[in-house]
């Protein structure tokens, strides 16, 4: 009898856990076609240097390149933002760091099979966040800080065995200092995201200078 019962315990345990993952609401990678920082977590990358072994020139960016330590490769994915500067350590979510309030918001299905990408949403988060802020997506001014986007049918091959393709979205906003921005699965249909997002965008509103100057003044911005 206690063996039964250990046995329903265990089963009810374990149907808990599979609910919570079914309802987990997933996030994509989703990037700015602008000048951008990544900024990386470092409990999952790390940046090689010239005279280590591993280190692709084709990926370097200042002689520094970016390298999964977990899943042990280039993270190609990450390069696929079309004007990368540069890098930084953070801890935590990774983040695409870009100074300015108008730009394009691309959207990656990048993965390592096809697939079908359903009940997608871009959340915006503005800082600070009592501020009233007025998006625009597309053209399209609005209100609302979850928007529903089309389904994307990942069928593309790319470098290194991946599948990827994208939706991209201009966006502009006013009213706030800065936004953060993740794209995500609805799975709930209730147009919430709880808990940390592989990836986001971290958007101010500030002009990157047209004049030349440092590398450092360059990373000094992203700050």
């Amino acid at each position: 009898m206690k063996s039964t019962k250990k046995g329903i315990v265990l089963a009810l345990s374990l149907a808990a856990v599979q609910v919570g993952i079914a309802a987990a609401e997933p996030s994509y990678l989703v990037y700015p076609a602008a000048p951008a920082v990544f900024r990386y977590d470092t409990s999952r990358y790390e940046l090689i240097g010239t005279d280590q072994v591993k280190f692709d020139p084709g990926y370097a960016i200042a002689n520094e390149m970016l390298w999964d330590r977990i899943e042990g490769r280039v993270p190609v994915e990450i390069y696929r933002a079309p004007q990368l500067m540069g890098f930084e350590p953070t801890s935590g979510t990774s983040e695409f760091v870009v100074y300015r309030s108008e730009f394009d918001i691309v959207v990656d299905g990048f993965g390592p099979a096809p697939r079908t990408l359903g009940n997608l949403c871009l959340r915006f988060w503005p800082q600070p966040a009592a501020v009233s802020v007025v998006l625009t997506v597309d053209g399209q001014p609005t209100d609302r800080l979850t928007m529903p986007l089309a389904a994307i049918e990942v069928v593309t091959p790319v470098e290194s065995g991946f599948y990827a393709d994208t939706r991209t979205y201009h966006f502009s906003w006013v009213g706030s200092s800065s936004m953060q921005i993740i794209a995500f699965s609805d799975k709930n249909a209730n147009g919430a995201f709880e808990g940390s997002p592989a990836y986001r965008i971290v958007a101010r509103d500030a002009t990157i200078p047209v004049a030349p100057i440092t590398w450092g003044g360059v990373k000094a911005l992203y700050r």
